[in-house]
């Protein structure tokens, strides 16, 4: 963390008064919330951006104040439960506005009929149920192992069904190939590969998943004059990913105060890690 204040979490730079967020910068009174920038009085939030203030439980929105249970708002206030919302305001279950005021369900209203209309909403909402929840998993356009969820917060197939996700199983295939070559038999000098590994698949070095090289990729390994890859792009990604910490937090004591904190550091890990004072200290 660099230059915060009273957080929990990792990776926060310049924000304050941060609980248990990630990936955040330049923003403070937040909770529970993971990438946001520039963004102030949010909860339960993912990819805030530029200004957003006052939101709660929602993806994506940049430039929004007191927006609820939306996903991808842009530039607009006063949003409830709606989709691909841009420069709108005062809008409640609605999708793809723009410069739209006082809708629901795309219907254009009064502000006299929209004010009534919605608490009617609400109020029938509460009796169901439904109000204050997100939007329900089965209204999904993805399998849940095809989202970023499954790379931060990982299931087992099983796992993920039974907590209503859907799941879909992948069948690796490599189209246009119509060769194919182990990864350990690949040279290791890429002044030794020619063009004719663009329609040959490779099968990796650790799983055996077959996988092709770009045309872009290939040009790029001969600039900076590195090998091929010997591993799937999926294991690449997720071994880059074992080089940051997890989304969670561990409670342990700064190892040179002893005062109580919240961590990304799991306690069996080797580094030495102190609380934000001490940081501080021990660093200026």
């Amino acid at each position: 963390m660099i230059g915060c204040q009273n957080c929990t979490g990792d990776y926060q730079q310049h924000s304050k008064n941060c609980l248990h967020s990630f990936d955040v910068f330049a923003s403070e009174d937040l909770c529970n919330v993971i990438f946001a920038s520039k963004s102030k009085d949010c909860f339960r939030c993912s990819l805030l951006g530029n200004g957003a203030e006052l939101c709660y439980d929602l993806i994506s929105v940049m430039l929004s104040k007191e927006c609820r249970f939306c996903c991808f708002v842009v530039d607009s206030s006063n949003i409830d439960y709606s989709l691909f919302i841009f420069n709108c305001h005062h809008l409640f279950g609605c999708a793809g506005l723009r410069r739209k005021q006082y809708c629901i369900l795309n219907k254009q209203y009064t502000k006299e009929e929209y004010e009534k209309l919605v608490e009617k909403i609400i109020d029938h909402m509460k009796k169901t149920g439904e109000w204050g929840k997100y939007f329900p998993k089965k209204l999904s356009p993805f399998a849940y192992n095809e989202t970023t969820a499954q790379e931060y917060f990982p299931l087992k197939k099983e796992e993920a069904i039974a907590q209503g996700f859907r799941w879909r199983d992948v069948q690796d295939e490599v189209m246009g190939s119509t060769k194919s070559i182990r990864a350990p038999e690949l040279p290791d000098n890429i002044t030794e590969i020619s063009d004719d590994i663009l329609s040959i698949a490779i099968a990796s070095e650790k799983s055996g998943r077959p996988f092709r090289i770009q045309k872009s990729e290939l040009e790029f390994y001969r600039k900076i004059h590195r090998p091929l890859p010997r591993l799937h792009p999926d294991e690449r990604f997720r071994w880059r990913k074992t080089m940051r910490n997890p989304r969670h937090l561990w409670s342990r004591s700064c190892m040179k105060c002893g005062k109580g904190m919240e961590t990304s550091y799991a306690p069996d890990r080797p580094e030495t890690v102190y609380c934000e004072e001490c940081y501080l200290k021990e660093v200026y």
